[in-house]
């Protein structure tokens, strides 16, 4: 598996694509926080883990996109699973490659905590670096779900742009169950489910640098179940 983790990996690192998503949303989140802070004078990094979801929702699927379906429509698949590795160790070191790819990107959005840390030292501010450390936790929390959906429509799908959009519209679907709008088509304990399962409902309390376990499980589960029914689609292929 460990050789398969750093083809696919290297894979992505020796593409253009690789690079142009990673740093379209470096530049995205930049602009965005950067925004927040001349615009609504917010001195915090809570906007930008605030906006990720959105963000994480564009980005993630063209990163997943291609990761099985790319190897359907050239019928490499079946090169791939002639290999000596199964199919968990399969989509594991995919879902691996994705997360790492959305740390490196997470990595370089590092310089808008560094920047915000020393303006807030010449006010005489502190920034708060626990809150900080368990909304860097929580972004990679919602990366590793979003990336357990993108891999399962990926794997569904031979046509790439069919995977992307499906899985936008999945995570879309998810992200709006916590906005107002659902208050509007239900109410009463079927809406209150409906923002439980919301993933931006689950990212607020690490965004106020809380770690929540029943946060930390949802997005484990939710990511386990997606991770599942991709290895069972893939035990399935004839």
């Amino acid at each position: 598996m460990k050789a398969l983790f750093k083809k696919e990996l290297q894979f992505y690192l020796n593409n253009p694509i690789g690079y142009i998503v990673i740093i379209l949303f470096a530049v995205f989140a930049n602009f965005l926080f950067i925004k927040d802070i001349f615009v609504i004078g917010s001195a915090s990094m809570r906007p930008f883990f605030d906006v990720l979801p959105w963000l994480f929702m564009i980005v993630i699927p063209a990163i997943t996109m291609s990761m099985f379906a790319q190897e359907r429509r050239t019928k490499t698949i079946e090169i791939l699973l002639s290999l000596p590795v199964s199919e968990p160790q399969i989509v594991i070191a995919k879902f691996l490659v994705g997360l790492s790819l959305v740390a490196i990107s997470l990595i370089l959005t590092l310089a808008l905590p560094l920047s915000l840390f020393a303006l807030t030292s010449q006010l005489g501010a502190q920034l708060y670096i626990p809150e900080l450390i368990v909304g860097y936790m929580g972004a990679l929390f919602i990366a590793a779900s979003y990336i357990g959906i993108g891999l399962y429509f990926s794997l569904r799908f031979e046509n790439q742009m069919v995977s992307y959009l499906l899985s936008v519209l999945v995570l879309f679907i998810l992200i709006v169950f916590s906005t107002d709008f659902m208050g509007g088509i239900v109410s009463g304990q079927l809406q209150s489910l409906l923002v439980y399962f919301s993933p931006v409902t689950q990212m607020q309390g690490f965004i106020k640098g809380v770690i929540d376990l029943r946060s930390t499980l949802y997005f484990v589960n939710l990511t386990a179940l997606s991770l599942f029914l991709t290895i069972t689609t893939l035990e399935r292929r004839d």
